[in-house]
């Protein structure tokens, strides 16, 4: 059995979330488009078309990129919050294409924590897949950063950890985003973020 529930889209980027219980199915059609996840609950496992198998679990981040064929084996019921870019070209050059898993404490520990933020608040952001169109990753800001922003791009992103404020140029809108919201920002927003009383993390992916 399984579930889904589309939350954002402007044609390009899409954003949603998926429940699925146990079981398993091959996927020998080339995906048609890049996804990224992250694992709210659950335990699963993507195989490559050559059976390389990947495992993730909560807090794993997961990419299946555009043309990826291979198997789904869900062991665990499974939630997940996801963003697609649907994009023209295939990008990933291997071969076979290979699904992507950045784990819980492989991100979280190589961008750490903001530092020196009881006098000079900071934000730190991390890369963790940038190809052809697609860019994803990890933002860290500490308590009291402000940052202006222009979205030159699609972007959309997922409160990890602490509450964030946007606040839209245009109509001086403002919005309030807390631990498993999710965020499309238009391509062209601009306005301000302000991180509140706690670090904030948030998984973002940026589509062209």
């Amino acid at each position: 059995h399984e579930a889904t529930r589309k939350l954002a889209d402007d044609g390009i980027l899409r954003g949603g979330s998926w429940w699925c219980s146990q079981g398993g199915w091959p996927s020998p059609n080339p995906k048609a488009h890049t996804e990224i996840f992250y694992v709210c609950r659950g335990h699963g496992c993507l195989s490559d078309a050559d059976g390389v198998k990947h495992y993730f679990g909560p807090g794993d981040t997961v990419i299946i990129p555009k043309g990826h064929t291979g198997r789904w084996d869900v062991q665990e019921d499974i939630h997940k919050v996801w963003a697609v870019n649907d994009h023209a070209q295939i990008e990933e050059r291997g071969t076979p294409i290979r699904v992507k898993v950045i784990h819980f404490q492989d991100y979280h520990a190589n961008i750490g924590a903001p530092t020196g933020y009881a006098t000079t608040p900071t934000a730190l952001s991390e890369t963790i897949y940038n190809v052809g169109p697609t860019k994803v990753g990890i933002w860290n800001a500490a308590p009291g950063s402000v940052t202006k922003i222009t979205q030159t791009q699609r972007f959309w992103f997922l409160i990890l950890k602490g509450t964030l404020v946007l606040a839209a140029d245009d109509d001086g809108t403002v919005q309030v985003c807390e631990p498993g919201d999710s965020v499309m920002l238009p391509q062209g927003w601009s306005g301000y973020v302000h991180v509140q009383d706690e670090p904030v993390k948030k998984l973002w992916t940026q589509a062209q």
